[in-house]
């Protein structure tokens, strides 16, 4: 009976094998699909020639996700202004982002109202893995709230909850819009491009693509409030496509 009743359960356990192993399959063979379509997808995609304008290390980001088969988790991060203009540069870099890597790039809007404190305080749900962080860090609407140390601090905190979630991950930043007459302001921006340079964060400086601060003609890509209008959208964005699509 012993002999009998060790059997019956040997033969219960070595049922259920072939089962879990399929169970344990599944998820690798859903991944290994995933990869593949991927691949299929972006294989005529000249990903060199779109990522020459980029600095190095966001660049290898770009080729590394190509080369597992994986999408490239594109995150923007900044103020209101990425959705002022019809359309917004959020919105036209979305587009190109689309159109040029077929499928390889997913974008992720993230605009908030308030300065950088404000954002940090929100809690924002950084955790999903992103591989690029396109960041505008609220330095206008943190003129005269927020310090420019301080300023610079709270990028290091965002960032730092991305790497948490993905330790090969790659942040650009750039400044929020020029406006007429810039003084304190012109201060932080300087600041901005300084601090990137010193911890060797991409940056991404779209003001040469606007009139100088003190160009009447600038007032012509503004709103009466110092927002871009479609104008302002439409060289804020251009840059911003040049870098991320090398056209």
């Amino acid at each position: 009976m012993i002999f009998s009743y060790a059997s019956w359960k040997d033969k219960l356990a070595s049922a259920g094998k072939p089962a879990e192993q399929a169970i344990a399959a599944a998820p690798a063979e859903e991944t290994e699909k995933e990869v593949e379509a991927v691949s299929e997808e972006t294989a005529d995609i000249d990903l060199e020639s779109l990522t020459a304008s980029m600095d190095p290390q966001v660049q290898e980001v770009f080729l590394n996700r190509k080369e597992q088969g994986e999408k490239v988790q594109f995150l923007i991060i900044g103020s209101d202004a990425m959705n002022d203009g019809e359309p917004g540069y959020a919105s036209l870099l979305t587009d190109a982002l689309e159109s040029s890597y077929a499928g390889l790039v997913e974008t992720e809007v993230m605009s908030f109202d308030g300065t950088s404190e404000e954002f940090l305080m929100s809690g924002p749900d950084l955790s999903s893995g992103y591989d690029v962080v396109l960041m505008e860090p609220f330095t206008l609407k943190n003129n005269g709230r927020v310090e420019i140390e301080t300023e610079h601090v709270h990028i290091q905190n965002v960032f730092g909850e991305i790497l948490s979630a993905e330790s090969d991950a790659e942040l650009v930043l750039h400044p929020p819009q020029p406006i007429y007459g810039a003084q304190f302001y012109q201060t932080q921006v300087n600041a901005l491009e300084q601090f990137a340079e010193m911890r060797d964060y991409a940056y991404i400086n779209h003001w040469v693509e606007w009139p100088s601060t003190e160009d009447l003609t600038l007032k012509d890509y503004l709103t009466e409030d110092s927002n871009p209008n479609n104008r302002g959208a439409a060289a804020w964005a251009d840059a911003l496509i040049a870098y991320f699509t090398g056209s």
